[in-house]
């Protein structure tokens, strides 16, 4: 199962990747020796990665008195990153190019190869995404009505009350609060530590977990 932050690293790949190739093929199509200059440069935008890798190695880094919930959103911050170079590179590259053809005019030519449009629109769309992750965005849907049928088919859980879910870059924070039939202290500890064994089986990626039992009449 991919977890948010592996799926942004592959949005930023992906994004330098096809806007290297859209401009190769432009230059191709063009002959612009400009436009090949670009090529080359998206791709070496594609180094960006190792921002997002150096993020993955910081999200590792165990938890800490000053940061509880451990680095997971680094790998975030780093993402952030890459899409404000994104931003502004694209930006100050149609500057320049803006001032160079009111300097020099030139016949337009093929005016519908539209490289600039297409590095702004999937430097948006990866930015929006990477900002959900570093306000606190929770898990897939998918993933939590998993979690809530994995919880439903342990012995001792009547009801759910509330789920909350966190990603924390590659680890899951989960909270959970649940009506708990059970008739001492003992069956009440039981269910509970069978619950929450069984979510960590199903998934390992949790790294925090919290059980608020109220127990059914």
């Amino acid at each position: 199962m991919k977890t948010d932050s592996v799926r942004t690293i592959l949005y930023a790949l992906a994004a330098n990747l096809a806007i290297a190739a859209a401009k190769t093929a432009a230059a191709v199509f063009t002959g612009s020796s400009s436009m090949l200059a670009e090529a080359i440069h998206s791709y070496a935008d594609s180094g960006n990665q190792g921002l997002l890798l150096w993020g993955l190695k910081q999200a590792k880094r165990p938890p800490s008195p000053d940061y509880p919930l451990g680095w997971g959103k680094a790998v975030f911050f780093w993402s952030f990153i890459v899409a404000l170079v994104l931003f502004s590179l694209g930006g100050l590259f149609s500057l320049y190019e803006g001032w160079h053809k009111l300097a020099k005019p030139e016949p337009l030519k093929y005016g519908w190869v539209a490289i600039g449009v297409v590095l702004i629109v999937v430097a948006f769309l990866v930015g929006i995404e990477i900002k959900a992750l570093l306000i606190g965005q929770s898990a897939e849907p998918e993933t939590e009505a998993r979690l809530r049928e994995v919880l439903l088919q342990q012995e001792g859980i009547a009801k759910i009350y509330r789920l909350i879910t966190l990603q924390l870059g590659t680890s899951l924070m989960v909270a959970v609060k649940a009506k708990i039939k059970a008739n001492t202290a003992a069956e009440l500890v039981a269910s509970i530590n069978r619950a929450e064994a069984a979510l960590r089986t199903e998934f390992p990626e949790i790294q925090w977990l919290f059980f608020e039992p109220d127990v059914a009449d």
